[in-house]
């Protein structure tokens, strides 16, 4: 099952067995797993509730063994296992455990098909696979929090967070979180607000510039790129973030000519999927070998600076002029 199957376990008390919670989203099973806490009473917790890490056979079975106090469930959140475990035995015990206890076993990352544990839960229809959310998931989780806030937040500035941010739902949360606490009760997160207060506000009017100059807006781009130079300090650091993005693209571009389509070939690159997208589609109106050049050219703004006794902003400007559009 998917994490969303388990939140309406969760949410109807219908919990009961073992759980296997594995998968790379690590902010959505924490707060699944503090979700399930309150099964239990608030008062019966310090009786009910057990928190194993690197748990043996022998721990398992201890803290599944215990009957509940004055409630009706027991909850064991096991944090891994220890080395060497029998998980056949693990299973085969798990299988027969006590009704009275619900056991959430909580494994860091993905695991292969091939994993006995896996298998295992998966017989009992009790594997949680809590995956990387989508972007679109994550814009939808971005404008439910901020209105639970009291803060407006529309689709296209949810967007914009996710492609500064990332899918990493801890970096996520972090960064709407600062938004929401600068605006305050009854305001509205703007994609100014995002420029001001989030991870990276330099790559936000980065990414607002490259995106006119590949909408063919070349003046819009150029206003755009003079007012992130006009501190010389920052410009090293622009020319490298431009050069990851051309180096996206670029990989973006070769994938497609190797014959993947747009969404195949985002789908094959790492990182988030939101930039992965967004940089095929712009590298389909670009060859290879100017996406090459640019990187090229960006990669030594430092160089020609140094050599050239030029301004790397105007090293920055220079390149971005000569690129066919």
């Amino acid at each position: 099952m998917n994490h969303n199957d388990f939140f309406e376990l969760i949410k109807r008390s219908e919990l009961s067995g073992a759980y296997l919670l594995y998968g790379e989203e690590r902010f959505v099973k924490d707060r699944a797993i503090k979700s399930c806490e309150f099964l239990i009473p608030t008062d019966m917790r310090a009786f009910n509730l057990t928190v194993l890490v690197d748990a043996t056979m022998d721990m398992v079975f201890d803290a599944c063994e215990t009957l509940p106090l004055f409630a009706d469930k027991r909850l064991v959140i096991c944090h891994g296992l220890a080395a060497g475990i029998d998980n056949d035995a693990l299973i085969s015990y798990l299988r027969g455990m006590p009704e009275s206890t619900v056991f959430l076993l909580d494994i860091n990352g993905a695991l292969q098909e091939r994993s006995v544990l896996l298998k295992g839960f998966r017989s009992m229809g009790h594997d949680v696979l809590f995956s990387e959310l989508s972007e679109s998931d994550v814009m939808k989780w971005c404008m439910k929090t901020a209105a639970e806030q009291g803060v407006g937040l529309d689709r296209n500035t949810a967007r914009t967070l996710v492609a500064l941010v990332g899918t990493d739902m801890t970096s996520v949360s972090n960064e709407l979180k600062k938004a929401i606490d600068m605006v305050g009760d009854g305001g509205v997160i703007t994609p100014q607000t995002l420029s001001l207060c989030t991870v990276g506000n330099i790559e936000y009017q980065v990414f607002e510039m490259l995106d006119c100059f590949i909408a063919g807006k070349l003046a819009d781009g150029m206003r755009a790129l003079h007012a992130i130079l006009e501190d010389e300090d920052e410009a090293l650091g622009i020319a490298a973030f431009l050069e990851s993005r051309f180096k996206l693209m670029l990989e973006g571009r070769r994938l497609m000519d190797g014959g993947l389509n747009q969404a195949a070939a985002a789908a094959k690159m790492e990182g988030s999927r939101f930039a992965n997208n967004k940089a095929c589609a712009a590298a389909r109106k670009y060859s290879s070998e100017q996406l090459a050049e640019m990187v090229y050219k960006l990669a030594n703004v430092g160089y020609n600076m140094m050599t050239g006794g030029i301004k790397a902003s105007r090293v920055i400007e220079a390149n971005m002029l000569s690129f066919r559009w």
